[in-house]
C-alpha cells in the first residue's frame, strides 16, 4: 500500500521516513498521520496498512481481545450494556502491542535495526518484544520512578534501559537527545503514524463484533490518545465502505492532575507547571504530541473529556475486580470512574450501550495498598 506522511499542523507531505519523527519545517514540529494514495475506491480495503504486503506484520498473537459483558456493574449502574475489551490479553498485557507490532514491522521493513524509545512502561515493554522477535535492538528511556515490574519486563526482552530522573516529558527530552548523538533512529509511540495504524486493528474489530449494533459510547484513558485516534480512524474507514454505520461517542478520561487534552476541548489554558503527581503513570504526559488530533476526534463524535482523582480510579479498581472479576490496571481503571461521572451527568443513559477497553493488567503496577 502506497502512503505519505502529512503533518498535522501544517499539512505538509513527505515521503515516508523512518529517521524523521516530526515536521522538518521550520517553527513547525508537528507530528505526522499516514494518508494512503493509491485507494482502490471501487473496491476498497477494510483494513489500510503502511506494510508492503500484510504478511510482514509481525505477529505475536495480538489482537482479537474478547469482549464480555459486565453484568453486575450493567446491573448496578443501572445501564443495558456494558461492555469491556479486554485488551490486556495482548501478548504483553496492555493494547500497546496492536501499535508496536506495525510500527516495528514497518521499521524492519526499512531496514532498521536499532532504535531509540521513551515510555512510562507499558509501551517500552511492547516494543521490547517486537524487537526481540525481529533482533532488532531498542534502547528505553523510562521515568526514574517508573513501576518495577513495567522496567523489569523491559529489561527481560533483553533491552538496553536507560533511567531518567524526573517527570515523564524528560525521558523524552533524553531520548531524543540520545537518539541525535548516536544516529540512531528515534523511534517514539507517541510520534510514530505506524503506531497508531497498528492501533486502528482494534477499532475494526469492534466494529465487526458489533456489527449493525455498534455502541453508543467508547471510553478510554487517554495520555497521548493513539486507542482513541486509532479506533475513530478504522471507523473513518469502514464508514467510506458502509455509509450507514453508527460512529460511537468517543470519550476522553484524564486525570485532575495531567488534563491537557480535557483543557483544550474546554477551551482553556493548561500549562505543565500545573501538573501534580497521580497514580495513573500511563496517561500522565504533560504535552501530548498528538493532542490536538485527540481532542478534534471527541469533538467528531460528539464525545466528552471526564476528569478523575487518583482516589476515585482506586475504588474502582477494587470495585470492579470484586464485582465482574476484572483486575485492571490503574491506568485503565479511570474509565470506570469517568463511566461514572457521565451516568451522573446524563450523557450515558439507561437504555446505552457502552464499551470499555480495559487497556493494561492489574499486575503491571499494583498499589501497595490494594489489599488493606
Amino acid at each position: 500500500m502506497k502512503y505519505k506522511f502529512v503533518c498535522l499542523n501544517c499539512k505538509k507531505s513527505i515521503k515516508p521516513n523512518p529517521h524523521i519523527s516530526t515536521c522538518p519545517q521550520p517553527r513547525c514540529k508537528g507530528a505526522f498521520e499516514i494518508v494512503y494514495t493509491n485507494i482502490n475506491t471501487e473496491s476498497p480495503q477494510e483494513i489500510l496498512i503502511p506494510l508492503l504486503n500484510i504478511s510482514n506484520l509481525t505477529n505475536l498473537g495480538q489482537g482479537n481481545t474478547p469482549v464480555i459483558r459486565l453484568n453486575t456493574l450493567s446491573n448496578d449502574l443501572g445501564i443495558k450494556n456494558i461492555y469491556a475489551k479486554l485488551e490486556y490479553m495482548n501478548p504483553t498485557g496492555s493494547f500497546k502491542d496492536r501499535g508496536s507490532a506495525m510500527m516495528i514491522s514497518a521499521l524492519n521493513e526499512f531496514g532498521i535495526n536499532e532504535i531509540v524509545e521513551d515510555s512510562s512502561g507499558n509501551a517500552g515493554a511492547s516494543i521490547s518484544a517486537y524487537s526481540a522477535y525481529l533482533k532488532m535492538k531498542s534502547h528505553i528511556f523510562v521515568p526514574e520512578d517508573a513501576p518495577k515490574n513495567k522496567v523489569s519486563q523491559i529489561q527481560l526482552y533483553g533491552s538496553i534501559v536507560h533511567k531518567i530522573p524526573g517527570s515523564r516529558d524528560n525521558s523524552a527530552i533524553a531520548a531524543i537527545k540520545y537518539s541525535k548523538e548516536n544516529s540512531i533512529p528515534y523511534s517514539s509511540h507517541n510520534l510514530s503514524p505506524y503506531f497508531i495504524e497498528g492501533t486502528k486493528f482494534f477499532g475494526h474489530e469492534v466494529i465487526n463484533h458489533f456489527n449493525d449494533k455498534q455502541p453508543d459510547h467508547i471510553l478510554f484513558p487517554v495520555g497521548n490518545g493513539s486507542l482513541l485516534i486509532g479506533s475513530y480512524k478504522a471507523y473513518e474507514e469502514r464508514k467510506k465502505i458502509n455509509p450507514d454505520i453508527k460512529i460511537p461517542k468517543h470519550h476522553a478520561i484524564q486525570t485532575e492532575s495531567i488534563p491537557p487534552i480535557i483543557e483544550i476541548i474546554s477551551n482553556n489554558n493548561w500549562a505543565p507547571k500545573q501538573a501534580k503527581q497521580t497514580l495513573a503513570n500511563g496517561i500522565a504526559i504533560l504535552n501530548p504530541p498528538r493532542k490536538y488530533q485527540s481532542a478534534d476526534v471527541i469533538k467528531k463524535t460528539n464525545g466528552q473529556g471526564i476528569k478523575v482523582s487518583d482516589q476515585s480510579i482506586l475504588d474502582w479498581q477494587k470495585e470492579l475486580a470484586k464485582k465482574d472479576g476484572i483486575f485492571a490496571e490503574i491506568t485503565s481503571a479511570a474509565i470506570f470512574s469517568g463511566l461514572e461521572k457521565l451516568i451522573k451527568q446524563e450523557s450515558i443513559l439507561p437504555g446505552d450501550d457502552v464499551l470499555l477497553p480495559i487497556t493494561g493488567f492489574g499486575l503491571k503496577d499494583p498499589p501497595r495498598d490494594l489489599f488493606n
